[in-house]
């Protein structure tokens, strides 16, 4: 299996891969944006298209952008693999892509919309259209909708689809009025809707790990930026996430380990550096533990 990840500086991401890592590549050729002819978006822009016009990606291979893409599945099958799980393509399914987020995907005869933006979308909008989006970090990456909800949801996203093809005048505040309804009905449908009123330390709290897991996975840190004990927040997070502090610190260290396994040719005890781990064997034994395997194997098993 070949890997790439495509190199620019807005819209997708390279994880450090280079012809020192042709052992693992057929073709080890960097692509820049250009080469595949996407349009960049502006800072607050909203953007639908048909699912058909993206079975064949402009990026053909693992990559990730800095928006949010949410995939409306009306039909096909097929697998969508998002960052090191893989999902099933079923009936009135949607897929929640968060910035950053490493995917792709294989589909057979896949029908359906694919909704775009931005954290900056429904900016000017009341306080409860940004906890919307703050509210998708936490939501599923794959959600299966009853037959009368998924028939909702596409309504609104038919109607998106029409605004967004008229072009027609206030056609900005149109589609932030259609991405609302449609955000609203997403997260009717997602465990996080039931915890809004709670948003706020969760997205406090992811946003302090994603500045700081590379360096600092002390608990008692991240309590302390959030004014809180150690105690109470992992109460707290507990009883939203299932989780406590300490786990979803550990999950986002070993995800960006295995994106650095995987696609990035950095030698293990660099991997183990970067990621706040002085020893090497503590790193290795840090993977271990969690992942049942070594991070050599890791790598090996992902290319072969």
């Amino acid at each position: 299996m070949s890997h790439k990840i495509a190199q620019t500086s807005q819209l997708w991401y390279n994880f450090g891969m280079s012809k020192a890592h042709d052992h693992h590549h057929s073709d080890s050729t960097l692509h820049p944006i250009d080469a595949f002819g996407i349009k960049r978006v502006s800072l607050s822009s909203i953007r639908i298209e048909r699912l058909e016009n993206r079975i064949h990606p402009l990026v053909p291979f693992p990559h990730k952008h800095d928006f949010y893409q949410l995939i409306l599945m009306t039909a096909g099958s097929g697998l969508h693999h998002i960052d090191f799980s893989t999902y099933k393509i079923t009936k009135n399914q949607l897929f929640v892509m968060k910035p950053a987020q490493v995917h792709t995907w294989h589909l057979k005869g896949a029908q359906g919309y694919v909704v775009e933006f931005n954290r900056d979308s429904l900016h000017g909008m009341s306080t409860h259209a940004l906890d919307m989006i703050k509210q998708l970090d936490f939501t599923p990456d794959a959600l299966t909708f009853k037959t009368q909800e998924f028939e909702q949801l596409k309504t609104v996203t038919k109607l998106m689809m029409e605004e967004f093809m008229a072009e027609k005048e206030h056609l900005d505040l149109a589609l932030r009025g259609y991405l609302m309804a449609f955000l609203i009905q997403v997260l009717r449908n997602s465990p996080i809707g039931k915890q809004a009123k709670s948003i706020d330390i969760l997205d406090r709290f992811r946003n302090l790990v994603e500045d700081n897991f590379k360096h600092e996975h002390r608990v008692e840190f991240y309590a302390k930026e959030l004014k809180l004990t150690p105690k109470a927040l992992t109460m707290q997070l507990s009883r939203l996430m299932g989780k406590a502090p300490r786990q979803l610190i550990q999950e986002r260290c070993l995800l960006e380990a295995k994106r650095y396994l995987a696609y990035s040719a950095l030698p293990i005890a660099d991997i183990g550096y970067e990621l706040g781990f002085e020893d090497a064997n503590y790193f290795t034994r840090f993977f271990r533990l969690h992942e049942k395997m070594t991070p050599a194997k890791f790598r090996k098993g992902f290319y072969e």
